[in-house]
C-alpha cells in the first residue's frame, strides 16, 4: 500500500516536471524580443552591421603578449583581513 502511494507520488512529480519543462519550452521559442522604443531598435539595427574586412585592425599578438607580461609583473597587494 505504501509503496504505491510512492510510487504514483512518483509519477505525479515527473510529470509535473515534464509539463513545466514543456511550458518554459514553448514560452521561449514563440517569444521574440520586443523592442517599443525606436531608439532601442536602431541601436539593434546598427549593431548587425559589422566593419568591413579592410576596415577592421588586426590583432598584434605582440602588443598582447607584451601588455600580458606587464600585468603579470606586477606586485599585488596582499588581501586586507576583513574579520576586523
Amino acid at each position: 500500500m505504501l509503496s504505491s502511494v510512492f510510487f504514483l507520488m512518483a509519477v505525479v512529480v515527473i510529470l509535473g516536471a515534464i509539463l513545466a519543462r514543456s511550458r518554459v519550452r514553448r514560452r521561449l521559442d514563440s517569444h521574440d524580443p520586443m523592442t517599443d522604443d525606436p531608439v532601442l531598435r536602431e541601436i539593434l539595427a546598427e549593431s548587425d552591421t559589422w566593419p568591413e574586412e579592410e576596415e577592421a585592425d588586426p590583432l598584434d599578438e605582440e602588443e598582447i603578449r607584451e601588455a600580458e607580461d606587464r600585468f603579470w609583473e606586477q606586485e599585488w597587494d596582499r588581501p586586507e583581513d576583513w574579520r576586523g
